[in-house]
């Protein structure tokens, strides 16, 4: 709900309606009404919460542009990948992120492989 319809809302309450018939008018489920009367009668305001988490590594820009990089440098791997982002674009940026946002993308960065040689006698020749 907007700010200005929560406001509305508790006005509403506050004139005499029932939680039920508000929720009704809103569209909403009751027990966000309740929640919203609550909160105004402890607090006085009705405001947002802070909604938890931690905070995005990437901006959805930095994701389209890891994403550019990773198509033009396709033998590259997610550390190369990781480098050249974080050299332009001036904030370090690990290669876990890097890996979920090509992921995201249907992107796959190329993981290195250590190619060992065949000996003579392993390849079969006499």
């Amino acid at each position: 709900m907007e700010d200005s319809e929560r406001w509305r809302a508790v006005g509403r309450i506050e004139a005499g309606q029932s939680i039920t018939n508000v929720a009704l008018f809103f569209g909403v489920h009751r027990s966000v009404i309740s929640r919203l009367w609550k909160q105004s009668q402890n607090t006085q305001t009705v405001v947002r919460r802070v909604v938890g988490g931690r905070p995005r590594g990437t901006s959805p820009a930095e994701d389209r542009y890891i994403a550019i990089v990773a198509k033009r440098n396709g033998r590259s791997t997610s550390t190369c990948v990781t480098s050249t982002v974080t050299a332009s674009i001036g904030k370090a940026i690990s290669t876990a992120t890097v890996r979920h946002r090509l992921h995201i993308n249907g992107l796959y960065a190329r993981i290195p492989r250590i190619c060992v040689p065949l000996s003579d006698q392993s390849r079969g020749l006499d």
